[in-house]
């Protein structure tokens, strides 16, 4: 019974340090950007509730005192006693009043809605520019691998600048010449002596 061999365990994180450094620096500083403007986002969502809410306060504490004082001339104590009672209801109801419920919420919808709009556009650039700088390898390293399936060994692959897995698509293009070479020198052979000699130095 043939003994199945053991599974393949990983031992090291970085295998090829310098293409997955510039990976790990690639999407790293566009989550940094991210973050700085998440953070630039929650800084003017603070700045814009607290300008609304005093200006919203502001206005109504004048409507207020206005329409409390425009009939009077000299206001005596009680009025203003009133007044300043006025003024505090509608401050302790302020939390739960759905006036400037309703204008604050509008106010970060419309800095959050905008902010996530931006973040979902950087993020779908970013995945079609990465996607596309390893899946056009892919694509091309698998047309080569079944042009050698159905054996032609004289297909090469060529990647663009600024594509990754080009040590990769060196090594594919080397093992493929070295392959058409000993073919080559197979098909050459005129005696099963020189054939096998030849063959003993391929593993099958």
């Amino acid at each position: 019974m043939e003994q199945s061999k053991p599974a393949f365990i990983r031992k090291h994180v970085f295998i090829d340090r310098k293409f997955q450094g510039r990976y790990m620096l690639t999407f790293l500083i566009p989550m940094l950007i991210m973050l700085v403007f998440w953070i630039f986002t929650l800084y003017l969502t603070a700045q814009n509730v607290i300008s609304l809410t005093t200006t919203l306060v502001k206005k109504d504490v004048e409507n207020t005192i206005a329409l409390r004082l425009q009939d009077q001339t000299a206001p005596s104590t009680e009025v203003y006693q009133v007044l300043i009672s006025d003024i505090q209801k509608f401050l302790r109801s302020l939390p739960t009043n759905p006036h400037y419920r309703s204008d604050i919420f509008t106010s970060l919808l419309w800095i959050f809605g905008i902010g996530i709009f931006l973040v979902i556009v950087q993020i779908v650039l970013l995945t079609i520019f990465f996607s596309h700088r390893v899946a056009g390898p892919v694509y091309r390293l698998q047309k080569a691998c079944n042009s050698i399936i159905e054996g032609d060994y004289t297909d090469e692959v060529h990647l663009r600048k600024g594509d990754e897995m080009k040590n990769l698509a060196a090594l594919f293009n080397e093992a493929t010449a070295l392959t058409r070479l000993r073919l080559k020198e197979l098909t050459a052979q005129n005696t099963n002596q020189q054939a096998q000699q030849n063959n003993s130095n391929l593993k099958l």
